[in-house]
């Protein structure tokens, strides 16, 4: 028998638990992407386009700054650490009904045919016409 628990064989209590890990585990990965990587690629990027980061321009204290930014509650560096975990929270928003439409439209019997489109217009073809052929000049 296979250890591994298909989703028909979990109750609803540890289908929720399962879900609650993976939201864990899916924020804690944006989050430190946007409090570790983030802050080394606009340090990267902003050496690359406006010039080195002040007089001691180095990672470290780019890392120090920011942090320090955070703990005086910066709402520059606060939107640099938490924009990841929003962003991909606000898409998944966006897109929360699209899995749900598709499975309702497989779901879809034989006794139910799917809903009908409008006809498309037809287009009235016009006669084609023969380009004439023109020379090109080469002095006069």
């Amino acid at each position: 028998m296979n250890s591994a628990a298909t989703d028909d064989d979990l109750s609803d209590e540890q289908r929720g638990g399962h879900r609650v890990r993976f939201e864990l585990i899916f924020g804690s990965l944006w989050l430190a992407f946007g409090l570790f990587l983030l802050p080394a690629l606009i340090f990267w990027v902003g050496g690359a386009v406006l010039g080195p980061y002040g007089e001691n321009a180095s990672l470290g204290r780019f890392y120090g700054d920011f942090f320090g930014d955070l703990a005086d509650t910066s709402g520059r560096a606060w939107s640099i650490a938490l924009g990841p975990v929003l962003l991909m929270y606000l898409l998944r928003a966006i897109f929360i009904g699209v899995k749900a439409d598709r499975v309702q439209r497989d779901q879809l019997t034989e006794d139910e045919p799917p809903p009908r489109r409008a006809p498309a217009k037809k287009e009235t073809k016009q006669p084609a016409r023969r380009s004439a052929r023109v020379e090109p000049r080469m002095g006069e």
